[in-house]
């Protein structure tokens, strides 16, 4: 119910009444939901919500824990959420003006991709430098996460690589920390690997991956998605989309954290601006 409602961007709100009436009328629009259900489920009446969101009265921070629940808040978004009462219940300018500094820090926080994969490793300088040499690395690194492990055979026989090729880049793996050796087996030690967007080894990873779909479009499956399409829109329109994209990424991510691994794949995704090109 609550999820068809989830494409209303928080974070494009700086008023949380101004979301919180958008939000309802997309509810009603879609028939899952009115006020008289979201004054149940955070235990007012609908006259008093009626005061919140003609601008009369605030929710109590009781009551806004109670809504962010039921309108299906991320961590991160309840804390914007939170954030946005709390400028609105200032009393003090030194108070809304700490609020918004925090409001502020909140968008910063979300803008870096480092705060949307979760747990992560960071490779050393010289660690990275190898790493992202070569998309073979990451592949191989991804690739010990099938059934729980692959042998130097199979990851020879999956990449096409001779055994002391394979022994190569796997011995790095296990020695970078990033990968375990049990057995005969080796298996994925860690889940995400983390590169920021402000290290310049950031353009040769996804060159590297880019370069790699251009070569598998001229063998590409039915299965298997290549999309690209230009176009024009607004300006307001493009954050939408690119934050509608950005969430489309979370929800891969979490699919991916729970699933079996059976197969190595590569999502590459490009939005971006023609202007100056």
């Amino acid at each position: 119910m609550v999820n068809m409602i989830k494409f209303i961007d928080l974070f494009s709100y700086s008023e949380y009444r101004a979301y919180l009436k958008q939000w309802i009328a997309r509810a009603r629009q879609d028939g899952t939901s009115n006020l008289s259900r979201i004054s149940k489920a955070i235990g007012v009446h609908t006259s008093f919500l009626g005061h919140v969101l003609s601008g009369s009265k605030n929710l109590s921070f009781e009551q806004a824990a109670e809504l962010s629940d039921f309108l299906k808040h991320t961590p991160i978004e309840q804390k914007y959420f939170f954030t946005l009462i709390q400028i609105e219940r200032s009393g003090t300018q030194k108070l809304k003006k700490y609020w918004l500094e925090e409001k502020k820090a909140i968008e910063e926080e979300r803008a870096k991709v480092k705060s949307r994969v979760g747990s992560h490793k960071e490779l050393s300088a010289e660690d990275k430098a190898i790493f992202y040499s070569s998309w073979i690395y990451g592949a191989i690194f991804v690739a010990t996460a099938i059934n729980n492990g692959q042998t130097l055979e199979q990851i020879a026989e999956e990449f096409k690589l001779t055994r002391s090729k394979a022994e190569e880049f796997l011995t790095f793996l296990v020695r970078a920390g990033i990968c375990d050796l049990n057995g005969s087996h080796y298996q994925m030690g860690q889940a995400v690997i983390y590169i920021g967007n402000d290290s310049p080894l950031v353009v040769k990873h996804h060159t590297n991956w880019r370069i790699k779909a251009i070569q598998k479009m001229d063998t590409r499956e039915p299965t298997e998605l290549f999309y690209s399409s230009p176009m024009s829109l607004s300006a307001e329109d493009f954050v939408k989309v690119r934050e509608l994209l950005s969430k489309n990424i979370e929800t891969s991510l979490e699919i991916c954290r729970g699933s079996q691994a059976e197969e190595v794949v590569c999502l590459n995704i490009d939005f971006f601006r023609l202007a100056g090109s």
